[in-house]
């Protein structure tokens, strides 16, 4: 009942503010992929879809319908989500947007109440519920509303996880496997599979390895079927990897990247801006905040320029990136073992290839998805009095990134 309850208070907020700033609200020019503009669907179904299909929705819906021939820089979209999209489309002749958006929205039910479950085996019902509402008031959790993969992975590894927890392990490697497919993180939940499997049979692996053994590497079976599928196609297995560069992301240290994310140009971000004039140059930039300070009026945080220099500034990214860095050495000390082995490498991984475009580029919705950051969000806050007045200020500021998303605007 809970998890369904704040599912649908979410879905109200967030639809409602998406669809009347996309209906009456100054948007931005649009940014879909080139030569595939957005077609808005019409009537009351375009009302409600036609917000939440933009930026990488637009991605997934030509990769629903086209697969993956011919644009390499469709294979940094990995395929479970377009193809469930592709499957309800065939099944049931709805347009591919329409698809898109039944599939994140009850994705993201079935993880709420699957996530209730798991976060009540080694807390209590007051912290599985906090950690609902934690993770529905986050400043970006629209992004479970809009076609785009955090639902659906959420779901996916969740179930995959929950599975292991109660040694259901063949369920937990197909789950494991799906969520490999839908992102590429998915296939390090062997680590918290392996953490899991050692603190339920360890003793006995040194007599005897149970027949569930397997299971544990099954994640690493959505990359190669991803890699295989793209080898096929356009002959280069690893291809996933290799088209990031044109998504202007490169290779550094993870410390390089947290320190590079201060600057307003890192040293990478402006070699890279020599060589391409009007890119690079990325890291917080505070003048937004200056110009709100000088000049708070509604002519202000209404013009366009100023919402762009806001989506643009990176502060976001930083912010986000080191509260969840600090939740997650909180962690170590709340959180069940297995639960961090999950969280610290999808937190570290994508620090690994930082963007020229925006430093710490996605990091605010990845962190959607390590769900044991909103665990130890709720402990600390569990029985504080700043408990209330937090979810406010986050409802707010999620009404506020809601808008700038469904108008254009950059948010993560």
């Amino acid at each position: 009942m809970l998890p369904a309850l704040i599912w649908t208070v979410h879905l109200v907020v967030v639809q409602t503010v998406a669809s009347l700033s996309y209906a009456f609200g100054n948007l931005h020019p649009a940014s879909p992929p080139s030569q595939h503009p957005q077609v808005p669907l019409d009537g009351w179904v375009g009302k409600i879809v036609n917000p939440m299909m933009l930026w990488d929705g637009l991605w997934y819906r030509m990769i629903a319908d086209e697969g993956y021939a011919g644009w390499t820089p469709k294979a940094a979209f990995w395929p479970m989500f377009p193809w469930m999209m592709r499957a309800v489309h065939d099944v049931t002749g709805i347009s591919y947007d329409t698809a898109g958006y039944i599939i994140a929205n009850l994705c993201f039910l079935i993880a709420l109440i699957l996530l209730y479950q798991l976060v009540r085996i080694d807390f209590d019902d007051r912290v599985a519920a906090g950690t609902l509402i934690a993770l529905a008031v986050f400043p970006t959790s629209f992004f479970f509303r809009v076609v785009y993969t955090e639902s659906p992975f959420l779901m996916f590894c969740v179930a995959a996880l929950l599975c292991a927890r109660t040694q259901r392990w063949w369920w937990a490697g197909v789950l494991g496997a799906l969520a490999a497919l839908t992102r590429s993180y998915g296939m390090f939940l062997i680590l918290p599979f392996a953490v899991l499997y050692w603190e339920q049979y360890g003793r006995n692996l040194s007599r005897k390895i149970p027949t569930t053994f397997p299971a544990i590497a099954m994640p690493l079976l959505g990359p190669a079927i991803f890699s295989w599928r793209l080898h096929v196609i356009h002959g280069d297995w690893l291809l996933w990897k290799h088209v990031q560069e044109q998504w202007a992301r490169y290779s550094a240290k993870p410390w390089d990247t947290i320190y590079w994310a201060f600057q307003e140009r890192s040293p990478e971000n402006a070699a890279h801006a020599a060589r391409n004039p009007g890119l690079g140059g990325d890291g917080a930039e505070w003048g937004w905040l200056h110009q709100l300070w000088n000049q708070h009026s509604w002519a202000l945080v209404s013009s366009e320029r100023w919402r762009w220099d806001v989506g643009n500034s990176d502060t976001l990214e930083l912010v986000c990136t080191l509260l969840f860095i600090g939740l997650a050495i909180v962690g170590l000390r709340i959180l069940p073992l297995y639960m961090s082995a999950f969280t610290i490498p999808a937190l570290v991984v994508p620090l690994f290839q930082p963007s020229y475009v925006h430093t710490l580029m996605s990091m605010p919705r990845f962190g959607l998805t390590m769900f044991p950051l909103f665990i130890v969000l709720a402990v600390l806050v569990a029985r504080s009095r700043l408990t209330w007045p937090l979810a406010i200020v986050s409802t707010g500021l999620l009404i506020i990134f809601t808008m700038q998303f469904t108008a254009w605007y950059w948010v993560s």
